[in-house]
């Protein structure tokens, strides 16, 4: 299996973060205006929740790898990122995070 290069990396967080714009509204009384990861970057801003750099900085620090993909998930203003992180050996792991917190809520495929 061949390793994960930057340029890959930076191209899914780059997409994900350009994928705003058509991201539906969660159902949590608001105007449907604003976009989830649009809530989130105000969340962040407020200091709700931690940011994507923090909470990357986290995955990292506990599971060694490469992140290959990064996904939101959230309602209710609770809000978490799932990681998928492609270790050495070619394992993938799903870990997900609550973005306020940084715990690691799961971890899939560890063995």
């Amino acid at each position: 299996m061949r390793p994960v290069s930057l340029f890959r990396i930076v191209l899914v967080v780059t997409a994900l973060a350009g994928c705003g714009a058509a991201a539906r509204a969660d159902d949590d009384g608001d105007s449907g205006q604003e976009s989830r990861l649009e809530q989130m970057q105000e969340a962040v801003e407020r200091g709700e929740i931690k940011s994507l750099g923090e909470l990357r900085a986290i995955v990292r620090s506990k599971f060694p790898g490469e992140i290959v993909h990064v996904s939101t998930s959230g309602e209710h203003g609770r809000y978490h990122y799932e990681f998928r992180v492609l270790r050495a050996d070619g394992r993938l792991l799903e870990i997900e995070m609550d973005a306020a917190s940084g715990d690691v809520l799961e971890v899939e495929n560890d063995e």
